[in-house]
């Protein structure tokens, strides 16, 4: 697998209607630290084919990273069936990712 990018167009039905838990990283391309959590993100996805990886850029979706309240880039979320059942505020390596999942 590997890491998707959420777009307003695409993101209801990426995060609503998986059957799969999602993983979603709101970065920043101008961030350092968003660049290494795309890192961290590519091989989890890989590794975790079970689960739905994905990033949104806030620059180019503000409106997405606002209704979630996003301050912190990187930011990560977990969504299952929908429901956002963990918040993360800063760089998530495999580890903390995994434990954010277990929530």
């Amino acid at each position: 697998m590997s890491v998707k990018d959420v777009t307003k167009s695409n993101f209801s039905n990426l995060i609503f209607h998986s059957d799969k838990p999602v993983v979603l990283s709101f970065n920043s391309q101008n961030s350092p630290d968003s660049r290494k959590q795309d890192m961290f993100l590519t091989m989890y996805s890989y590794e975790h084919p079970d689960v739905l990886v994905g990033k949104i850029d806030v620059d180019k979706e503000p409106s997405l990273s606002a209704m979630y309240g996003i301050h912190t880039i990187p930011s990560t979320k977990v969504f299952k069936k929908g429901k956002c059942t963990a918040t993360a505020l800063g760089v998530q390596d495999k580890f903390h990712l995994q434990q954010l999942l277990a929530k």
